[in-house]
């Protein structure tokens, strides 16, 4: 295996894991959050981020344009925002599933 791809090598435990009875899953998407920043693809968290809020922004109550706003905070602040709003509206679900499903579209790119 070439060397710019072992580095994703652990993208995959993500795949591997059984996602369906995972009790709590906020400290699994801080850890998602992290892994991606850790193999610098910090552009496609921000993006898996915004892309959340742009899907659930009628229940989370939000308005603006979240890819204009996205731009003006840190990556933290906007992660940090994301998961108190996905807590408070109980999406931390789907939050959950928008990780997983990017990451294995990530994974299955960098297979390629």
């Amino acid at each position: 295996m070439s060397v710019p791809l072992k580095k994703y090598e652990h993208l995959k435990l993500f795949r591997s894991i059984q996602h369906n009875q995972i009790k709590y899953q906020a400290p699994l998407i801080l850890r998602m959050f992290g892994v991606l920043n850790k193999v610098n693809m910090r552009n496609e968290n921000r993006y898996i981020l915004c892309n959340f809020l742009d899907q659930y922004s009628d229940c989370i109550g939000f308005t603006e344009d979240i890819y204009k706003i996205s731009n003006h905070v840190t990556l933290n602040q906007l992660f940090l925002f994301v998961i108190t709003k996905a807590k408070e509206n109980k999406l931390i679900e789907a939050l959950y599933n928008e990780y997983i499903n990017s990451i294995d579209a990530i994974s299955k790119k960098k297979t390629i």
